[in-house]
């Protein structure tokens, strides 16, 4: 799926880089908060960890006006942007839960399966910026251990749009014995709810998730979107949450042309991930460039959905998480290597795809069983040698999730899921 960006007046809302360090701590100078009031700006939001703030501009003279100003690097439209599915297929599907558990045929494609004697992502924190989760689905509730809406602080980031829960149950769904199962089902899954029903959005909102993301100490950021729109704003924002050793993992677009990657993958920080179907072939909507990182599964992946649902979607938005859920179960192995000594394990054990030319593909197509089987090399960790995966984790009980959202809801969120025979009806 793609997030378009719009042209379109976005409310008023503008988005502000200053030149030189602008803050005390997080506390925006004096002057420049009152250069800011004296071009007509309010509702004055700082940034600090872009060394920014978001404003509102009655008029689009004195934001333009503001330019002239020494003290500013950077000025831009809070764009709004919209997501737009490739194919969703099969709405609503149920599964015989009682039954038996399907992998995808994703799941298998990149070996995660085939690690989960080794590690299934236990403890990792993983956030999906998207359109939230169904915090209820059965096959999600107990890998959900925080989130935040940003569209509205006192509501739960619950999925009112269904992209964000499929996405969230290729990284982490729950193995339970039925439904479905995620790449890597023991992560801890942060809701952080930045597109509405619509699928729409506004990049402020992304950088403000990457901020929160930043604070709650998340190791694994998921965005199954993009835009056409670059952004120095949300490109700083990309800089500091890695800079931190967050790894940022993004969908590269569904253009499926060449030098159409889209943002956030395009930049240098990012995992910009393609997709690929059932039969190694590139999807033909995947988006194409030298900025592409790696391809995934994407096409007719079957994953949660709301309501307690499952349903197939395809596109490059269901290609990244199988790379997210892969990075988990790798961060969850000794020895506990740095974000980007495990990338560099990723991409070179990413399987080539000989139809497939390098902005096609990238280093390939993600194995993360090869990746854990690289870790076997010897390598300098902390001035020791490790040759050897860790033995099977033991099982444990799950600790009690805390409540990291400053919205006043206790979490999980009070009230019942439906029965699977209210969910057919």
């Amino acid at each position: 799926m793609k997030l378009f960006s719009r042209h379109q007046k976005s409310g008023g809302e503008k988005i502000i880089l200053f030149k030189k360090r602008a803050f005390d701590q997080e506390q925006l100078h004096p002057d420049l908060k009152k250069l800011l009031e004296g071009y007509g700006a309010t509702r004055i939001e700082p940034l600090p960890f872009i060394n920014g703030a978001i404003c509102y501009f009655s008029s689009d003279m004195q934001f333009q006006a503001l330019d002239s100003e020494e003290e500013i690097a950077s000025l831009e439209e809070n764009h709004r942007v919209k997501l737009y599915p490739v194919k969703t297929s099969v709405r609503g599907m149920m599964l015989e839960q009682e039954r038996h558990q399907i992998i995808p045929w994703g799941i298998h494609r990149i070996g995660a399966d085939a690690l989960w004697g080794l590690s299934r992502g236990e403890g990792i924190k993983v956030a999906v910026l998207d359109t939230g989760a169904d915090l209820h689905h059965p096959d999600l509730q107990d890998n959900i251990a925080g989130g935040i809406n940003l569209l509205d602080h006192h509501l739960p980031p619950q999925d009112d749009n269904g992209h964000g829960s499929h996405v969230s149950g290729t990284i982490a769904a729950v193995n339970n014995g039925f439904g479905v199962v995620g790449a890597a089902p023991r992560a801890r899954l942060y809701v952080v709810k930045v597109l509405d029903y619509r699928g729409e959005g506004y990049f402020a909102d992304i950088i403000r998730a990457l901020q929160w993301c930043l604070n709650q100490g998340i190791q694994i950021v998921n965005i199954s979107f993009g835009s056409d729109q670059p952004s120095q704003a949300l490109h700083q924002s990309i800089r500091q949450v890695t800079a931190a050793g967050m790894i940022v993992v993004a969908a590269a677009g569904n253009d499926g042309t060449y030098q159409s990657v889209d943002y956030p993958a395009a930049y240098p920080e990012v995992v910009a991930v393609g997709a690929t179907d059932e039969h190694n072939r590139l999807a033909p909507y995947s988006s194409r460039g030298p900025q592409l990182k790696m391809v995934a599964p994407g096409n007719h992946i079957l994953s949660t959905g709301t309501g307690g649902f499952f349903q197939r979607m395809s596109g490059t938005s269901m290609a990244t998480p199988h790379v997210s859920g892969a990075l988990a179960l790798l961060m969850a192995l000794p020895p506990r290597l740095k974000p980007d000594q495990i990338l560099q394990i990723l991409y070179k054990t990413a399987e080539k795809l000989p139809s497939l030319s390098n902005e096609e593909q990238g280093a390939g197509l993600v194995r993360v069983d090869l990746a854990a089987k690289g870790l076997n090399n010897p390598m300098e960790v902390n001035g020791e040698k490790t040759t050897e995966l860790p033995p099977p984790p033991e099982e444990e009980e799950e600790e009690k999730k805390p409540h990291l959202s400053p919205a006043p809801f206790p979490w999980p969120f009070p009230f019942s899921p439906p029965s699977p025979e209210e969910r057919k009806k």
